[in-house]
């Protein structure tokens, strides 16, 4: 009847998944329901076909087009399976892209119209001739009552539009069956936030959602539709969100602009720069290597939930930064809850492990420093008056240093009541501003290619590539780096313990980062080498007058400055949403499925529009990729899924283009008004452009998804 893009695509995940028994679990479990989707799909037609009295010749899940065969022997046949059960044949076949209903008298194809017309034909009619006039029509006292051609145009109008209303019923049941069983998910709150992003902008870091844009924040909201919603509002206007802050009940309501070109995997997509929250227990792996987390003693193992730092009771994962921060240059005691090995499952035992500071590794220079590009509201620096633009060119009287540390510099004289006197350039004026640090809820991040955000002052200054006084003279001296260097690239010098460590794996298999072409700042090479293990060398591609130089830069400890970090790797916060009985599961299944279908409208609207590139899209190996992964975290998270795919399908199978249903429904709506159909010839033009269309689409989206595979091994 029509083609439903379906896949299972052979190479979704990189060689180690295949190792996990519980992979094949999740395959077979994505197997069935994209199967069950198409199923349901072809049935809406089947049924409607059976009840407006149409015999269905055939009724297959998958495509029965060809044998494959090794010379003349048939290794697989074009049908898995089928059976004759009274006058339809069932099966499975072979190509896994869709299925089909055969009607009598029904082809997607307009120029096999006399094919079907001569199959139509009642026992002893002469010819397909005398059932056709010249103008198209077909004289249905010739044929059989039984044919598709001899129905009314509004039952065939309900055969076709079956597939897609089974889709969308089947889909409100997938949810509801999910939502009354209840599921977990990534609640759409926000962690950290990107320096110099609107996010940052509005100080949001640790910020609950309560609405974005038209979109209420309650029952199941996931981090992913926090992301659909943003990412589909675009820049014309602002988005309207409410929030609570940290440690306030009050509800805030803001306009937030956003900003595109905030992530490298989603360039023309305009975000806010915001990560999503933590829980308070350890993920596997525990630590990163290398950091005092790793070294401590006793170890920290997976599973274990901090319950108190220093001496703090932590409830939750911004009490662990406010902690780690104010205490960034202290060794401090870390209380766990651990699962007790006794054989008690409830029963946890509380270890007591130690945790040393962070040391600043330094390299030995700094780079300079460029203007400020964005300044946070309501903070330290926007009440004093700093403003965009400007240029810090002296701390307390002092060289202004390394920007780098900037931060925490600043959260030193706010931890200790002090001010900071800046002086700035402006417009070639030399200005005194007096400003009073704050120690901030969380430190936000880099980001892709974005400033140093100084959260203590709440303004953002990019980091320049370019090197702009030696700190330590024996480092840079050992490095061969001078002042006036512009850094072109960075190679990461991984040891063999660092390439086999999976938290490395993306470095490790590109670990060139170009500073002037890659969209990468030296402020982000500094903070993913921070992450290393002490020791690690950087291959420093530079710039020097009219030659390029290779030299090789290492760090040392600082004894004064730490970081708040201590290696700790953190499960992401996970909520769990279960409806109350199924009156109440059926209504947020009709509501998911509102939203989903909602959600593709507007995808489709900026498509159209370019404020979305086609390379957003994904195809068969995407859909495979994702349904596996949703399969992984549990049956619930699967039919949510299917609940977005059968969604996706029937917005995608009624859009008015020929070969699809919502194709078929035009060409009968015009021959339910003009009381003729339309020219054969035209029928067929227009029948060839859809397909075209349809498989260079299909072409489009398996080139994307194969170099997304590639990019995987």
């Amino acid at each position: 009847m029509d083609v439903c893009v379906m896949f299972i695509d052979a190479l979704l995940l990189a060689a180690g998944y295949w190792t996990d028994p519980n992979s094949y679990i999740a395959i077979f479990k994505v197997v069935l329901g994209l199967g069950a989707v198409i199923f349901v799909h072809e049935l809406g037609h089947f049924l409607l076909a059976k009840a407006c009295g149409v015999k269905c010749d055939k009724f297959y899940v998958g495509f029965d087009a060809f044998d494959i065969k090794l010379g003349d022997r048939v290794i697989i046949p074009r049908r898995l399976v089928h059976w004759q059960w009274g006058e339809t044949e069932y099966g499975i076949g072979i190509l896994p892209f869709g299925g089909y209903v055969k009607m009598l008298g029904q082809d997607d194809n307009p120029g096999n119209l006399e094919e079907e017309v001569r199959k139509s034909m009642k026992d002893g009619d002469e010819s397909v001739s005398s059932a056709l006039t010249p103008e198209g029509l077909i004289d249905r006292t010739k044929i059989d009552p039984r044919s598709y051609l001899a129905k009314s145009v509004p039952q065939r109008m309900a055969i076709i539009s079956a597939g897609v209303i089974f889709n969308l019923l089947f889909a409100i049941l997938f949810a509801a069956f999910a939502f009354r069983s209840g599921v977990n998910y990534e609640p759409a709150s926000i962690g950290r936030v990107v320096g110099g992003a609107p996010a940052w902008k509005h100080n949001l870091a640790g910020s609950e959602l309560i609405q974005v844009g038209e979109a209420k924040v309650e029952n199941y909201f996931t981090r992913n539709d926090l992301f659909q919603e943003v990412g589909l509002h675009g820049e014309d206007t602002p988005l309207a969100i409410e929030i609570t802050r940290p440690g306030s009940s009050q509800p805030t309501k803001l306009d937030v602009q956003l900003q595109s070109g905030l992530s490298r995997n989603f360039p023309d997509i305009s975000l806010m720069g915001i990560s999503g929250r933590t829980s308070t227990t350890l993920a596997d792996p525990v630590t990163v290597p290398g950091s005092p987390a790793a070294v401590a003693s006793p170890s920290l193992a997976a599973d274990d939930k901090i319950v108190e730092i220093a001496g703090v009771p932590i409830e939750s994962d911004l009490d662990i930064y406010r902690v780690l921060i104010e205490k960034a240059d202290a060794t401090v005691d870390f209380v766990l809850e651990r699962p007790s090995k006794d054989s008690d499952a409830e029963a946890t035992e509380r270890v007591t492990t130690t945790i040393a500071r962070n040391p600043q590794r330094l390299f030995g220079f700094t780079v300079e420093w460029e203007p400020v590009t964005a300044i946070q509201i309501g903070s330290p620096a926007d009440t004093a008056g700093i403003q965009e633009g400007d240029v810090i060119t002296l701390i307390n009287g002092q060289p202004r240093g390394d920007l780098l540390t900037l931060n925490q510099r600043m959260i030193r004289l706010a931890a200790a009541g002090e001010t900071a006197n800046l002086t700035i350039q402006r417009d070639g004026e030399e200005l005194e501003i007096t400003v009073q640090p704050k120690i901030p809820i969380m430190l936000s991040s880099v980001g892709d290619n974005g400033p140093v955000s100084i959260d203590a002052l709440g303004v953002a200054i990019p980091a320049s590539r370019v090197v702009a006084t030696i700190s330590d003279a024996t480092l840079a001296d050992a490095a061969g780096v001078q002042v006036g260097d512009e850094i072109l690239a960075v190679t990461y010098a991984l040891s063999d313990e660092q390439k086999a460590d999976e938290l490395l794996a993306p470095l490790a298999k590109d670990p060139r980062k170009d500073l002037v072409e890659g969209r990468i700042s030296w402020a982000e090479i500094d903070s993913t080498y921070q992450t290393l293990a002490p020791g690690t060398k950087l291959e420093l591609e530079v710039m020097r007058g009219s030659q390029q130089k290779t030299v090789s830069a290492t760090t040392t400890a600082s004894d004064d400055l730490s970081r708040h970090t201590r290696g700790i790797v953190l499960v992401g916060a996970q909520d769990h949403y279960e409806a109350t009985d199924w009156s109440d599961a059926l209504y947020h299944g009709a509501r998911q499925v509102r939203n989903d279908s909602t959600k593709v409208l507007k995808t489709f609207g900026k498509l159209i529009s370019g404020k979305i590139s086609p390379k957003n899209l994904g195809g068969p190996g995407t859909i495979a990729l994702a349904a596996t992964s949703e399969a992984s975290e549990g049956t619930s998270r699967l039919l949510l899924f299917l609940t977005f795919l059968s969604a996706n399908l029937a917005v995608v199978n009624f859009l008015p283009i020929p070969v699809l249903d919502g194709g078929h429904m035009l060409f009968l709506a015009y021959e339910g008004i003009f009381r003729r159909p339309v020219n054969e010839k035209t029928q067929i033009l227009l029948t060839y452009v859809g397909l075209a269309m349809i498989l260079c689409l299909m072409l489009f989206v398996v080139a994307l998804d194969a170099s997304r595979i590639y990019s995987m091994f």
